[in-house]
């Protein structure tokens, strides 16, 4: 299989203002470059394009759009090129009915950046050998949503509360590496996952690539500089940074800059460890790409007021209150852009949610093979994907909005219909471990 890598620097020089809070804030300098990050996998006649970037979410009809210029001006189907955010929180805001402005002038600059860095990838495609492996770390990706006495779940309720019952859910702690050597046995390209919230750093005002900015620093100083990074964030909608669990100090060794710096080494240590064990290539590997879009009713907006009442203080929720049947009326069903890449004897399963770690679990232990990563928030934006059993106890990321819409089994639906695009992707070849 032939592979190219190509990345572009997408800071912006301005003050725009930064998605992923509740609030508004804008950046007052760089912390670390925001950057997009494309690997093409050719073999033969068929090419497929994965890109990651570093911003917080992408609407759908902006990728729609980026695709269809790739289309256009490179020749590649738009359906094989797919656009996947790491979901930092300290990134640009690109999509409205968030707090903040989107800016033009950067939105149209990221629309050729995009262009560019896949064209590039397709450019310098080269004959490789590949490899898959998968890690495991025990910090970082902890459950964020805690239990109260009563039944509640809130997020980041930790055991420093006294009516702390314990965790709703579980983490998964794997890391699922794909990765490319030239045959000169130089490493060219490295795609890793892991379930987890990028972020230590997610309420300053600055640009940052967060943890995926520090990891890849971490394997680009060990592994060379010109070394392609496509990092996809796995199911994370319900995991973070933030351990909660056995915890009454309230200690946060993975927040803000000093957890930054050690989440960077401890990721990307394990990373490169897998790249280190892995030396079996895959043999005679095969590109497939299998892929759905799958309609999902809007929910019926909630009944419960006493949950809801408190939110109800936030404008965020409060409008959507407002505008829920016109967003049924428009919206639904939603059509949820599914893929299955097959490369080789691994496989890279993606979706438009921020998809709760339960759903993610889920589609690995059907997979019918060793390594499957997880890519989220990727071909648009459907909101949060949370289990049912999340809607009973409430809380953030439950809450109806235009963040939180999709039918209350949209999650089982996501998982099922990914189950099917892997039968579709491996037929009766794989065996599941």
């Amino acid at each position: 299989m032939n592979i190219g890598t190509a990345y572009s620097d997408i800071t912006p020089v301005g003050r725009l203002t930064l998605a992923g809070q509740m609030h508004v804030r804008y950046a007052e300098y760089t912390h670390d470059p925001l950057t997009v990050n494309a690997v093409a996998f050719a073999d033969g006649e068929t090419r497929a394009v994965i890109v990651s970037c570093d911003l917080c979410i992408l609407p759908d009809a902006f990728v729609e759009e980026v695709k269809a210029l790739c289309e256009a001006r490179l020749g590649i189907p738009a359906a094989s090129v797919i656009i996947a955010t790491t979901h930092t929180h300290v990134g640009p805001v690109t999509m409205g009915d968030l707090p903040g402005e989107v800016d033009a002038g950067f939105m149209a600059d990221l629309r050729e950046s995009l262009a560019y860095v896949v064209g590039k990838s397709l450019w310098n495609a080269e004959p490789v050998d590949l490899f898959a492996g998968r890690g495991w770390i025990d910090q970082m990706g902890f459950n964020r949503r805690g239990l109260h006495i009563d039944g509640r779940a809130d997020m980041y309720h930790g055991s420093w509360n006294e009516d702390f019952a314990g965790l709703e859910g579980p983490r998964d702690g794997e890391v699922g590496v794909i990765f490319a050597r030239r045959k000169n046995g130089d490493v060219k390209a490295v795609i890793p996952s892991f379930s987890t919230h990028p972020n230590s750093l997610e309420g300053e005002s600055f640009y940052s690539a967060d943890i995926v900015g520090a990891v890849r620093a971490f394997l680009r100083r060990n592994l060379g500089e010109g070394l392609g990074i496509v990092y996809l964030t796995g199911a994370a909608g319900n995991t973070a940074p933030s351990d909660l669990e056995n915890n009454p100090g309230q200690e946060m060794p993975w927040r803000n800059e000093e957890g930054w710096k050690r989440s960077g080494l401890y990721l990307g240590s394990e990373i490169l460890k897998v790249i280190a064990a892995t030396y079996r290539p895959m043999e005679n590997p095969v590109l497939k790409l299998a892929q759905a879009v799958v309609p999902i009713p809007i929910r019926e907006y909630p009944q419960d007021e006493a949950e809801l009442q408190k939110v109800w203080q936030h404008e965020h929720f409060s409008q959507a209150r407002k505008d829920w049947p016109e967003i049924v009326r428009a919206e639904s069903p939603v059509g949820v852009h599914l893929n299955v890449i097959r490369v080789g004897d691994a496989a890279i399963c993606t979706n438009p949610a921020e998809l709760y770690v339960e759903h993610g679990l889920a589609i690995k232990k059907y997979s019918p093979v060793k390594v499957t990563i997880i890519s989220q928030l990727a071909d648009g934006y459907v909101g949060y994907v949370a289990t049912e059993e999340a809607y009973r106890h409430g809380g953030y990321s439950t809450w109806p909005a235009r963040s939180c819409k999709l039918a209350e089994d949209a999650g089982d639906t996501i998982v099922r219909r990914t189950q099917e695009l892997l039968d579709e992707a491996f037929g009766q070849e794989g065996a599941n471990p």
